[in-house]
């Protein structure tokens, strides 16, 4: 009989582990010089809308500050107008050379550390102020610095609460940091600013807080006076002796954190005993009762 049967061979599963592997997948081809130029073209064309996007910025920006230069007011008139408001309120005005370097140390250490530094706008401080008043989630710190506190006492009636006013307030301190030397500058703050019980300047606080002039104070009378401009109601000696001491002892602080004294010095300023002169002694203070109202 014919054999119809036929040979059927089954290889044996071959293992995973030792199946060919597969054949890489295909590169993608490259670009094409046209798509290449093409890709270049558009982050050329990206480059120049951007450059253009920020000269157009700058252009504008320059043009609001030389529009703002222009409207702001003049500061010629800055020690005209500071030796009024001295008139007005009968206070003298004294010549920076005589007050004593203590008081200006003592302001600049705690109002304006980077006061000679700066141009008018202290970056810096601006901030500083800005990140403690993010962390305090309200408003604890201006950061202006002297220049822009005297722009405001003077030209904005010492206010600059709108974003307008503090924009002028700025362009204001720039002008005068252009058109005054730091020394002029400090002497009008120092001649301007509001000590409390009435005095105005700095000739008429320290007759009116010890009866000497500016430039006879010692460290500890120096340190008090110098704290007094930040809140002279809150911080009056005469009626709040408590405040007006610590207060004292924060200028003596950054005095000493800035390098103007010494820890010795400061320690013996803080324990200082201060005697201030008054007028009219057995008398209700009427500054006092303004504070306390």
């Amino acid at each position: 009989m014919p054999d119809h049967s036929r040979n059927i061979s089954i290889d044996p599963p071959v293992s995973p582990m030792l199946r060919p592997e597969a054949a890489p997948a295909r590169r993608p081809a490259f670009r094409s010089r046209k798509q290449r130029l093409a890709s270049r073209s558009r982050q050329q064309h990206l480059l120049k809308a951007l450059l253009l996007a920020c000269l157009t910025a700058a252009l504008l920006a320059g043009g609001l500050f030389s529009w703002g230069w222009i409207a702001a007011p003049s500061v010629s008139d800055l020690q005209a107008r500071v030796q009024a408001v001295d008139r007005a309120n009968d206070a003298p005005y004294t010549p920076l050379a005589q007050i004593s370097p203590l008081i200006s140390h003592a302001l600049i250490a705690t109002e304006d550390e980077r006061f000679y530094q700066h141009h008018g706008i202290d970056v810096v401080g601006l901030a500083r102020a800005a990140w403690d008043d993010l962390l305090a989630g309200k408003l604890i710190e201006g950061g202006s610095t002297l220049t822009e506190q005297l722009a405001k006492d003077v030209y904005l009636h010492g206010d600059d609460h709108t974003f307008s006013l503090k924009l002028e307030d700025m362009l204001l301190a720039l002008k005068i940091e252009a058109h005054y030397s730091k020394s002029q500058i400090l002497a009008f703050y120092l001649n301007r600013v509001y000590f409390g019980e009435g005095a105005y300047g700095i000739g008429a606080a320290a007759q009116r807080y010890f009866h000497r002039s500016p430039a006879q104070v010692d460290l500890a009378q120096a340190a008090l006076l110098a704290g007094l401009v930040q809140a002279p109601s809150l911080d009056d000696p005469l009626c709040h002796p408590n405040a007006a001491r610590a207060r004292q002892q924060q200028v003596l602080d950054r005095m000493l954190s800035v390098g103007d004294i010494t820890a010795a010095q400061a320690a013996r300023a803080s324990q200082e005993t201060l005697t201030f002169w008054s007028p009219a002694t057995g008398s209700q203070n009427a500054f006092c009762n303004t504070a306390l109202a």
